[in-house]
């Protein structure tokens, strides 16, 4: 008996072809990395905003509280 049990069902292939490409991974390059001007513009309004808002919020509870604390 010279036969050799087989319990693979896995079909046997000829050549082995890649999908992939030669070239795996390509660092960035500088136009890619830098981060687009509309982008760095709407940033900064929407911390201005922020920013604005809580000084406000600020004012108004720091005039609240004297306007209480003192009467007037």
């Amino acid at each position: 008996m010279k036969q050799t049990a087989s319990h693979s069902q896995t079909p046997t292939f000829v050549k082995n072809e890649s999908n992939t490409k030669p070239v795996l991974y390509q660092h960035p390059t500088p136009a890619e990395m830098r981060t687009p001007r509309l982008a760095i513009i709407k940033a900064n309004a929407i911390e201005a905003f922020i920013f604005f808002v809580l000084v406000l919020l600020g004012w108004l509870g720091i005039s609240l509280f004297v306007s209480l604390v003192l009467g007037g």
